[in-house]
């Protein structure tokens, strides 16, 4: 078994910010926090704190708002696949993880299960758990990776044989790019990058986030070690080429400060095409990371992206049940692929989903100055 990294000098945990995002979105759903206060819900964190959402009553009397989440539904007309997405999208908190949306209905936690690796595209694959997981690209010059897991030991167990039983080498993994600075996508990958050389991949910002000590870290979490800083994410559409394969990226601050957005080139069926992976979901908790946002969702009109994922299924769709429709029917029309138009009206949608939640946010600002 590979020996666990030292983290030498840097404490393994994430800045104060990056721990709070974390356990924000974990957290039990608390009562009043004083006379009057309301509930507080689980959310998915943001850089400008945790009450970075609007309340449900400033989202239902904010007529601006409620102006755009009628003209994104518009949108979505009588198309089922983009009625489905805009339900996701056009809420109050946006897309969240299925756990936190059953923690603030007041449902128990659905239990993690393991997902077995999965070929949703022809180079192009599946594996972790129902609530988070890690993708394969395939090359003629190897496999990146993109995102590794919780844990040194989730690679190892989850990661390594997943590979191997789909007939991949886990020595091919030349590069792992991490879609934000939280454990649980980059905490499998000081594994790869003993083990086997892979280069790690993040934004600067989150490299620099995950580097500054927590003094809040406890227990386990402050003895997780980092990743070493290899390739660093400054400018929007900077790639990462691997033989035959180019990733493009760019930075979609808002759930952590350098959180990364993903335009992979897929083949679908033999059909080659682009998909986007939104790291930090639709997490704009301000103006600066709603207009890169808007950008990213031009980029991939402009892409003719045809699919979206996250790393956490269950944000926009029903994608671990896709993923067992492609497993048990391999050949049938796969549940991810939206036309290019169905696309782009999805962007969209998300676009105006996440101005009405800032707007809505700004009216509750002016209302309490």
């Amino acid at each position: 078994m590979v020996k666990r990294m030292a983290v030498g000098t840097a404490v393994a945990a994430l800045a104060a910010m990056a721990l709070q995002v974390q356990v924000s979105a974990q957290q039990q759903a608390q009562g009043p926090q004083g006379a009057g206060a309301p509930a507080r819900r689980a959310v998915g964190g943001t850089t400008a704190g945790n009450d970075a959402y609007p309340t449900d009553e400033q989202w239902k009397n904010s007529k601006e708002a409620q102006a755009l989440v009628a003209k994104a539904k518009a949108a979505a007309g009588n198309d089922a696949k983009l009625q489905s997405r805009f339900e996701k999208a056009c809420t109050v908190l946006g897309p969240q993880r299925p756990a936190v949306l059953r923690q603030n209905a007041g449902l128990p936690a659905e239990p993690q299960r393991q997902v077995d690796i999965v070929k949703l595209f022809d180079n192009f694959y599946y594996f972790g758990f129902n609530t988070v997981g890690a993708w394969a690209l395939t090359t003629n010059q190897g496999i990146i990776l993109i995102d590794s897991l919780n844990t040194v030991d989730e690679a190892e167990k989850i990661i390594e044989p997943a590979l191997v039983k789909a007939g991949l080498k886990p020595a091919d993994v030349k590069y792992i790019i991490v879609g934000h600075g939280h454990f649980d996508h980059f905490g499998g990958a000081p594994y790869f990058q003993q083990k086997y050389g892979s280069k790690v991949v993040m934004s600067k910002l989150d490299w620099d986030m995950i580097e500054r000590p927590n003094p809040n870290a406890r227990g386990p979490q402050a003895n997780r070690p980092l990743p070493k800083r290899d390739v660093e994410v400054v400018s929007d559409n900077q790639k990462v080429t691997l033989g035959d394969e180019t990733i493009t990226l760019r930075i979609t601050p808002g759930h952590t400060p350098g959180t990364l957005a993903y335009y992979i080139p897929v083949k679908d069926h033999g059909k080659s095409m682009n998909i986007l992976m939104l790291s930090g979901a639709n997490i704009t908790p301000d103006r600066a990371s709603l207009d890169a946002f808007k950008k990213a969702l031009d980029y991939a009109k402009q892409q003719k992206v045809q699919a979206l994922i996250n790393g956490h299924p269950g944000l926009f769709g029903d994608e671990v049940g896709w993923m067992e429709e492609i497993r048990s029917n391999p050949n049938g029309p796969n549940p991810f692929v939206l036309t290019v138009d169905e696309f782009g009206k999805f962007a969209d949608i998300m676009k105006d989903c996440a101005e009405a939640r800032l707007v809505a946010m700004d009216t509750k600002k002016t209302a309490t100055n």
